[in-house]
């Protein structure tokens, strides 16, 4: 089993595949080989279009995720419109999507790593830098009392 292609992968290559000349089913087909993965049920909706199955119907087995692309591509199966408007904007949506979920997800990595950063970094810094400075003050005292404990 292959890794799931990347939903902004697969709505931009229905882009490129509609704006090269591509019929809305041809490249459904064509994207559905070139991504393998769960994105190969893009073939079987290819297939069931072109026996004339309602549009609903043959997206009916695709996997949930491929729901934003078969919005995207509605208009243009049922009125004739060119999609590649819906896809230019339904791959930017996707890419604002991930590029906020990775911000978000940076951020919380940066608030988790902070306590055992910490918890690593406060015993070197006090053997490294406390302790000699401790160990130079109490010789320094010692050396100014001469060595008598008050």
């Amino acid at each position: 089993m292959t890794a799931p292609t990347s939903l902004v992968a697969v709505v931009a290559l229905m882009g490129a595949a509609v704006r090269s000349g591509l019929d809305v089913r041809s490249a459904l087909e064509q994207v559905g080989r070139a991504c393998g993965g769960d994105a190969e049920a893009l073939c079987a909706v290819a297939a069931a279009l072109g026996t004339g199955a309602p549009w609903d119907d043959a997206w009916g087995t695709a996997p949930a995720r491929l729901e934003v692309l078969a919005r995207a591509l509605a208009p243009a199966w049922h009125q004739g419109s060119s999609p590649v408007s819906a896809l230019t904007s339904c791959a930017d949506s996707l890419l604002d999507k991930a590029s906020a979920a990775g911000e978000g997800a940076a951020a919380e990595l940066g608030v988790r790593i902070a306590l055992p950063l910490a918890l690593c970094l406060m015993p070197a810094f006090v053997l490294t830098g406390v302790v000699p400075l401790l160990i130079a003050l109490a010789g320094a005292v010692m050396s100014d009392s001469g060595g008598v404990a008050p």
